[in-house]
């Protein structure tokens, strides 16, 4: 009787037993390994990740952005600082926006994200938000997913690396970030199968990650990564100005590497304001097909609202979205 009568799969090479259904395995090499379950080690990578996370997640739909003719300073000198023109010096790695809440930071991120994208330049985006997406251990696995997306050769390289050794995604995030994404691509470099060019990944609310610990972490090291030259990638942050994320932007070691701007609350904001609060108000005329004889609402209306706002976007956005204080405004004003 054969030694394995009921082995349909299984053939012996060279002293070894070898599972047919997964490949050839000698004394020296191993390949077309096939992880459990079927996957592939990118699924495996996606199971790890958040993609409710991505600038284009049908999750955010309805994310703050940038009203048409608002924000246009900082918006371009985040578009020139993550895609210079050619001859331009070569910008520093690191970007940081700080601001407090309901300054519009999110709002510059999202717009710099698509706006990014357009040009070909966005590598990933991670926007974190408390409760949702707040998880510091999916951080790297999400933004080595979305890279995986744009270049396929870092695609392959990544599957193999996972299907070798799923664990990676049970590891530090120092470990993570070394062997998702700064070893593949570095090994891609080598041989000439790089991305060519700086692209830009975009990290907004970090003030939002669960852990306060996490924040300093991730910083630290995309900024390690940075100084040693050896990241392809731009990095940009939006966050509040929390003092464990302003100790790790402040530090020596960081700051040399890192481009600072301040989002301030200010009056300077009051046109921008202004103009999204008109464009605001005749959106929801037209879209409720309301008829006006008159100015709606008044300039002194409007002047009001933004004097009220001090400089925050957030407090035009809540009236604009609140529907209660929109048909106030409109029974107040005998608008039919």
């Amino acid at each position: 009787m054969p030694l394995f009568a009921d082995s349909q799969n299984t053939a012996i090479n060279g002293g070894n037993f070898v599972d047919q259904s997964i490949g050839v395995i000698n004394s020296n090499v191993t390949t077309n390994i096939s992880p459990a379950n079927g996957q592939t080690g990118i699924d495996i990578l996606l199971e790890a990740s958040n993609p409710d996370a991505a600038h284009d997640s049908s999750a955010r739909d309805y994310a703050p952005r940038c009203h048409p003719g608002t924000r246009e300073q900082y918006i371009k000198d985040i578009i020139d600082w993550g895609a210079p023109t050619a001859g331009a010096d070569d910008p520093l790695p690191l970007f940081w926006m700080k601001g407090l809440a309901g300054v519009g930071k999110s709002a510059i991120a999202q717009t710099c994200a698509e706006e990014l994208k357009k040009l070909g330049r966005l590598g990933a985006a991670f926007f974190f938000a408390v409760n949702v997406r707040e998880d510091a251990e999916q951080f790297f696995p999400t933004i080595a997913y979305q890279l995986s997306t744009e270049f396929p050769e870092y695609h392959d390289l990544l599957d193999q690396r996972i299907r070798r050794d799923r664990t990676i995604l049970k590891k530090t995030m120092a470990i993570q970030f070394k062997v998702l994404i700064d070893e593949p691509f570095q090994e891609l470099e080598k041989t000439w199968k790089g991305i060519g060019r700086r692209m830009v990944i975009i990290v907004d609310g970090l003030d939002e990650c669960k852990k306060a610990n996490d924040q300093s972490r991730i910083i630290d090291i995309i900024a390690a990564a940075a100084r040693d030259g050896v990241t392809p990638f731009r990095w940009a942050f939006f966050s509040r100005p929390e003092p464990q994320i302003e100790a790790s932007f402040t530090s020596n070691d960081v700051a040399q590497v890192t481009c600072m701007v301040l989002l301030p609350v200010s009056d300077d904001a009051n046109p921008d304001i202004e103009l999204y609060l008109r464009s605001g108000f005749k959106n929801t005329l037209r879209r409720r097909n309301i008829q006006v004889t008159s100015q709606w609402p008044s300039d002194d209306d409007i002047q009001a609202l933004v004097k009220a706002a001090k400089g925050l976007f957030v407090y035009a956005a809540m009236v604009l979205r609140d529907h209660i204080v929109l048909w106030s405004l409109i029974l107040r004003f005998r608008i039919y």
